[in-house]
C-alpha cells in the first residue's frame, strides 16, 4: 500500500501541475521564451500602445489573469495590432505566462 501511495504522489508531482501558455519550445526548463501570435496581426492598426497581463503558478497553485482582455485593459488598447507571449517554466513546478498586446 505504501508503494502505491508513493507512486501516486510521485505521479502527481511529476505531472507538471503548473500550466503555462503558448510556447514554441516545450521542455522541463523554459527560462525566457517569447513567441508571437500572428493570427492577430492587423496592419491597419498602429502598434502605438502596449499592454501586458501575467499569470504565475507554483506546484498546483496558479494565480493571475494572462488573458488578451486583461492585457488590452492594462494598456488602454481598443484595437489589436499583434500579440506576443512570454513564458517561463522550471520543471513544471514554477511557471509564468505573460501576454503582451500591441495596438491603439
Amino acid at each position: 500500500m505504501k508503494k502505491l501511495m508513493f507512486v501516486a504522489a510521485l505521479a502527481a508531482l511529476a505531472s507538471g501541475c503548473v500550466c503555462v501558455g503558448p510556447s514554441n519550445a516545450n521542455s522541463l526548463l523554459t527560462l525566457d521564451v517569447q513567441s508571437p501570435d500572428m493570427s492577430f496581426v492587423d496592419n491597419d492598426v498602429k502598434p502605438a500602445k502596449m499592454g501586458a497581463a501575467k499569470a504565475e503558478g507554483i506546484i498546483c497553485f496558479c494565480e493571475g489573469d494572462a488573458s488578451l482582455k486583461a492585457a488590452m485593459d492594462n494598456g488602454g488598447i481598443k484595437k489589436v495590432h499583434h500579440v506576443d507571449y512570454k513564458v517561463k517554466n522550471i520543471l513544471g513546478i514554477i511557471g509564468s505566462t505573460t501576454t503582451i498586446v500591441w495596438g491603439e
